[in-house]
């Protein structure tokens, strides 16, 4: 103990505790940002959202009929050519560090994922986006805190 009374403490490897405390805004921007991506992958991996439900009768003859990924066949020689490629519409994104979104650009996309999705399209399979989320929260938190874990730990 000194004369007077005081302790000093040294901290040794101070560069690499001040080195990592700077770095931690950047650190943890990149795991959410990441983790973000994942979560929704999960969320679109499942049946009805980027991948198909199995097709129906509205699928094949006879005419018209819609084949997915080319438009209306309303004869044999004849397709409308207007297909937006729904499943291949998806996108992530972050919109900043701390948030992720995930959309569909398909100008009819809110009619099949979305809120305004009609009540046939749920019977064949497709799900509502905010429903897959629902049903995956569980997933989702994990997801999130074994990223933020992760960092933690290099931290």
């Amino acid at each position: 103990m000194a004369d007077d009374d005081f302790i000093k403490i040294d901290v040794v490897g101070e560069e690499r505790l001040i080195a990592a405390l700077n770095a931690y805004p950047r650190k943890i921007g990149s795991v959410l940002r990441a983790a973000g991506k994942e979560a929704a992958k999960v969320i679109l991996e499942q049946r009805g959202m980027q991948s198909y439900p199995p097709a129906t009768s509205a699928n094949r003859p006879p005419y018209p009929y819609y084949e997915r990924g080319r438009g209306t066949w309303t004869s044999a020689a004849r397709n409308t050519g207007k297909s937006e490629n729904l499943g291949k519409k998806w996108y992530i994104r972050s919109a900043n560090s701390y948030s992720t979104e995930i959309g569909n650009t398909a100008s009819y996309a809110k009619y099949v994922h979305g809120d305004q999705q009609n009540r046939y399209l749920t019977v064949i399979g497709w799900r509502r986006l905010t429903d897959v989320v629902n049903d995956k929260m569980g997933s989702i938190v994990d997801i999130y805190n074994r990223w933020i874990a992760w960092a933690l730990s290099k931290l």
